[in-house]
């Protein structure tokens, strides 16, 4: 099963439109509905009484967002909340707002003004402002309504397929924007709820009968989680130390050993069946994992199915030239990162290559790649770095990001407890692993969140070395049986 597809908002207004022409009012209906039991699940959550008597503040806009804000708010009021509707565009959605006005139903009032009291009396709001069509900051009276809530809330924000003042693409809060505790989203995850994990909250997917659409159109790409481990190799009935994979690694230096000891662990944890290590660190290495075949340098290693080189060799390493025109994988991490920066014949000789090579910075390695930071839009950083030297870049962060010319995935890693020392070192040789065992973007954004949930399984700060053995345990919980 492939991970989950990430669809930009045009596609998904695209693959929309002809359900749109032939039932737009019955989608509404399905949208709100869907808002309004994520709404109930809240409020139970605070109330023991959940609707009867909450006070809900309704955010709406003009757009569609605005339409499935009101018809929730409908559905909430038939359940005993008192509910207050704040517009924040002239002309709301008509047929929800025949539904709500209060000749007809009691108990919803439109307020005239953005009153404080209505933000710090309520249980929940829901932030119906815009949606993913919105470009930029918030105006005019949607900036109004924005700042009062984020000044004064006291209760959690359910927002309508994004929150409002996010941007739909980069996942990056606008100052004047709404971040919400969830949000309830149709028909297809958008990058803001993989790239904006922070201001998005919890995200629900809710199908509107498009998927046979969205299969026509390549995804803009794709959300790692925990369960797509379950792919992750294990050794079958016939296999042997080799059939799996093997992975070299070239790391460490007199100054820094301890790199290559976490770089070899990370390898080593991930199951990669046999592990040839080749530096000035074999000692350090061998006292740490004997079961690692080593020696000092690259040339003498012997065979192996993916190269690993930069942690803690040093900027002038003389190996790497070797490496880059070894026929087979290679992951390219740290010093080495560095020494191609430096060196545009390397930077040639890198992009000539036609096994898959993995580049994997953090934003201080990928300015000095390209000459500017990664900025808002990581996944089109991490994809021009691809597109310039032809190779998959893994852009290390919170969000990490793997990226080629023609596929992305994103990878929450939940907490940032794996900046640490050493943690980059395990990363690479997990990532040697995967790659040694099948050489694809796929293995690699892989790699990526079994670092991640190795760490988030520590519950807290721990040195990069017990993160590495924490990548047995990990593997244990999540991995599928042969």
């Amino acid at each position: 099963m492939s991970p989950m597809p990430l669809y930009t908002p045009q596609a998904v207004r695209s693959a929309e439109l002809p359900l749109i022409a032939k039932r737009g009012e019955q989608l509404m209906r399905q949208a709100a509905a869907a808002v309004a039991h994520a709404a109930l699940d809240m409020l139970r959550q605070r109330r023991t009484a959940a609707a009867a008597g909450a006070r809900v503040l309704v955010l709406c806009g003009t757009g569609g967002n605005g339409g499935d804000a009101l018809y929730a708010a409908y559905e909430l009021k038939r359940r005993g909340a008192y509910v207050t509707v704040w517009a924040t565009g002239k002309s709301l959605h008509q047929p929800a707002l025949d539904l709500l006005q209060p000749q007809r139903i009691a108990g919803v009032g439109f307020a005239a003004d953005f009153a404080i009291a209505d933000v710090q009396q309520a249980d929940l709001i829901i932030d119906g402002i815009v949606g993913i069509g919105a470009h930029g900051g918030l105006k005019d009276a949607a900036a109004v309504a924005a700042s009062l809530v984020v000044t004064h809330k006291r209760a959690p924000v359910l927002a309508v397929d994004i929150p409002s003042g996010v941007s739909p693409m980069t996942g990056i809060l606008h100052s004047n924007g709404i971040a919400a505790d969830r949000t309830v989203t149709f028909g297809a995850l958008k990058p803001a709820h993989a790239l904006g994990s922070d201001v998005c909250g919890k995200v629900e997917l809710h199908g509107l009968g498009i998927d046979a659409q969205l299969a026509m159109v390549p995804p803009w790409g794709r959300v790692i989680t925990k369960d797509d481990l379950r792919a992750w190799p294990v050794p079958g009935r016939l296999s042997n130390k080799y059939t799996g994979g093997v992975t070299g690694i070239h790391a460490g230096s007199a100054k820094y050993p301890g790199a290559a000891v976490l770089c070899v662990s990370g390898a080593v944890r991930a199951t990669s069946p046999m592990v040839r290590y080749a530096g000035p660190a074999k000692k350090a290495v061998l006292a740490r994992h004997p079961e690692v075949v080593a020696t000092t340098t690259p040339t003498d290693a012997g065979s192996v199915d993916c190269w690993v080189t930069g942690p803690g060799i040093g900027e002038s390493d003389a190996n790497l030239r070797w490496l880059i025109e070894q026929n087979v994988p290679l992951i390219v991490d740290a010093d080495a990162l560095t020494a191609l920066a430096h060196d545009e014949h390397l930077r040639h000789r890198l992009a000539a290559r036609t096994q898959l090579t993995v580049l994997t910075p953090h934003d201080g390695e990928y300015a000095r790649m390209m000459g500017r930071p990664p900025g808002n839009d990581r996944i089109g950083a991490a994809r021009a770095l691809a597109v310039k030297l032809g190779c998959c870049v893994l852009l290390k962060g919170r969000i990490t990001v793997v990226a080629t010319s023609a596929e992305a995935f994103v990878i929450d890693a939940e907490s940032s407890w794996a900046a640490t020392p050493g943690s980059g070192d395990v990363l690479s040789g997990i990532i040697g692993a995967a790659v040694a065992h099948r050489a694809e973007p796929l293995s690699v954004a892989l790699a990526a969140k079994l670092h991640a949930e190795a760490a988030r399984s520590l519950q807290g700060p721990a040195p990069a070395s017990d993160l590495a053995l924490a990548i047995t345990t990990t593997l244990k919980g999540t991995t599928t049986p042969p």
